[in-house]
């Protein structure tokens, strides 16, 4: 009778065991799917001149530099698609599909290889579909951005990310 109990209580863990990951891959990932559009944000431009420029005129400003980069899948439970672009001091997420995970956050990072090394950190993931803006914060060194990550904070790990160029 002893040995129906253990065998019993074995066949329980086991069975709990294999329902967390489809509890946690499976299940929670239908309830944290979100859409949202929002439109970009107007580029800055230098205001045209009526009158034809002199020699004394100031030069014309040139264009910030700008950064793009596509979403990547990883894996079968960590993917993105869409574009993400890194222009005036804002980040875009353009027709974007993100696996659904809980607690995303929006790193830019300095590495290329999908991990947030040293990153600034712009806030909780908007949605997992669309398109939407954040906006970088000011004094952030661009030159030092190498992708967009997005991490799982509860499971520490990439969900997607781009590398830009």
């Amino acid at each position: 009778m002893r040995k129906r109990w253990t065998l019993a209580a074995a066949v329980i863990a086991a069975a709990a065991l294999l329902a967390i990951p489809i509890v946690a891959f499976g299940i929670i990932p239908l309830f944290v799917r979100s859409t949202l559009y929002e439109p970009p944000v107007p580029r800055s431009s230098p205001a045209p001149t009526a009158s034809a420029p002199t020699a004394s005129a100031e030069p014309v400003p040139t264009p910030a530099r700008s950064f793009a980069g596509d979403l990547r899948r990883i894996d079968a439970v960590h993917y993105g698609s869409g574009r993400v672009t890194l222009a005036e001091g804002v980040l875009r997420f353009e027709n974007v599909d993100i696996a659904g995970a809980p607690n995303m956050y929006v790193y830019l990072s300095d590495r290329t290889d999908g991990q947030p090394g040293n990153f600034i950190d712009l806030g909780p993931l908007k949605a997992t579909n669309g398109s939407f803006n954040y906006t970088v914060p000011g004094g952030v060194a661009l030159e030092t951005i190498r992708s967009v990550v997005v991490w799982c904070r509860a499971f520490s790990v990439t969900v997607t990310f781009a590398v830009l160029a």
